[in-house]
């Protein structure tokens, strides 16, 4: 039987990698666009001369903000801004960027500054928050690979399929994660697969082969696609006893026990 490993929350992880660097560069690409173009525009003191607050149909409050400055010996007055700040008060004296070729066109020097931080600070959150899942992910493929390539092969049978609870899609569980034990008695130990998705129905008793890196027994790899049903030849008393397998439907709930030995 081969059986594809589930990728189960890893996509995301990469889609959140990419939305973050995508907002870093838009952050570091509205800097350099503000840097270059601010050399269109002048540095002048400007006096509030009116804030009007409005109501939108959601009952957002609206501010509608006008100042009086001067530029190159001409006056402007009322001259609409295009944004509000919380503490702005009529008569204010605040620092805003004109034009130079157009002075009624004026910029925040607040927005200039904020948006570019804004935008680059969520961006290397997100990369952050993903880097080190996605860091821990590749590490245990190259684990993985390792084993597989230069491991020891032992031959396990399935004792138990379980559900995976860390991840969920619609708030249903969809993937399994298989546990196994060596059919050599004189190895004791207990594998766990990676997750899959559970559409495969995995038979408890059946073998699968598991890779142990011989120099670091950390990395191991167990071959989702090596799986083998149950050989009706063995003994029944030879299978370890309370299987559980709750690998086909969300509420199945099945328990496996062994038979008497045959006499």
């Amino acid at each position: 039987m081969k059986i594809k490993q589930s990728n189960g929350a890893n996509n995301l992880l990469y889609v959140f990698l990419i939305v973050g660097i995508l907002l870093m560069c838009a952050g570091i690409g509205i800097a350099i666009y503000y840097g270059i173009d601010s050399q269109n525009y002048a540095k002048v003191s400007a006096t509030i001369t009116n804030i009007e607050v409005s109501k939108d149909s959601d009952g957002d409050n609206n501010y509608y903000v006008t100042v009086d400055y001067e530029y190159n010996g001409v006056q402007y007055h009322d001259i609409y801004t295009g944004y509000w700040e919380r503490g702005m008060y009529e008569g204010q004296t605040i620092t805003i960027y004109c034009n130079k070729d157009h002075p009624t066109d004026i910029r925040s020097s607040t927005l200039m500054i904020i948006l570019p931080c804004v935008l680059f600070g969520m961006g290397l959150i997100f990369t952050l928050v993903v880097s080190f899942p996605i860091h821990k992910m590749l590490k245990q493929k190259r684990w993985a690979k390792m084993a597989l390539e230069h491991g020891e092969k032992i031959i396990c049978r399935i004792t138990a399929v379980h559900p995976d609870s860390s991840y969920r899609v619609n708030g249903r569980i969809v993937n399994n994660i298989i546990e196994c034990v060596p059919i050599d008695q004189n190895k004791i130990a207990t594998f766990s697969s990676a997750p899959y998705n559970r559409k495969y129905y995995v038979e408890i008793g059946s073998t699968i082969n598991v890779y142990i890196d011989r120099d670091n027994q950390l990395n191991q790899y167990v071959d989702l696609n090596s799986i083998e049903a149950p050989n009706p030849l063995i003994n029944d008393a030879d299978y370890p006893t309370n299987y559980e397998n709750t690998g086909k439907e969300d509420s199945l709930e099945m328990v496996q026990t062994a038979k008497d030995d045959k006499v």
